[in-house]
């Protein structure tokens, strides 16, 4: 029952994002408030036993509420590449991650960013896990790139990857 309600607390709050960016949108008069960026990431998993590398492309919806603080709603494809093999069949499943966070930064171009969300599993019956991912980060107004640790909590267990994420951001135009 816990995991249920905590899943749709997350459905919620992912909801709540994308409706409050919207509605902030409306009111920015320069136009560059909320700009969408493409990612690729590359991480080596905690465990050795899961895959050899993960290959990570995202998309990143970033809303900003002032100079220093923005929202941020991320989705992409976790590719987990060198999957151990049962009998000839590559066992664990790739992911499909589904998270909201928001970057405080520190200066001009240096970011905290903290993460939640779940990870949908390309393999049926291979659940759906909890995702936390803090970030430390340098950005600028076209290229993002960050350091983050990403944990996987599981109903039978935890696993976790440390990945690079390099990004472009494209700025909505202006009106």
């Amino acid at each position: 029952m816990k995991k249920i309600t905590f899943k749709g607390i997350v459905a919620v709050a992912a909801i709540a994002l994308i409706s409050t960016t919207g509605a902030f949108a409306q009111n920015v008069e320069n136009g560059h408030a909320t700009r969408l960026s493409v990612g690729l990431g590359v991480g080596v998993p905690t465990k050795s036993n899961v895959a050899d590398v993960v290959i990570a492309p995202d998309l990143r919806l970033q809303h900003d509420l002032g100079e220093r603080t923005s929202l941020t709603l991320t989705t992409g494809y976790y590719g987990f590449v060198g999957k151990p093999e049962v009998a000839g069949t590559k066992i664990g499943s790739d992911l499909i991650p589904l998270k909201a966070g928001a970057k405080f930064f520190f200066g001009q171009t240096f970011y905290a960013q903290p993460e939640v969300g779940v990870g949908f599993s390309t393999k049926k019956d291979y659940g759906t896990p909890f995702i936390w991912a803090p970030s430390l980060g340098y950005a600028n107004n076209k290229w993002d790139i960050a350091l983050r640790y990403e944990g996987f909590e599981y109903d039978a267990g935890s696993n976790g990857m440390v990945a690079v994420r390099l990004a472009y951001a494209f700025k909505r135009p202006a009106k």
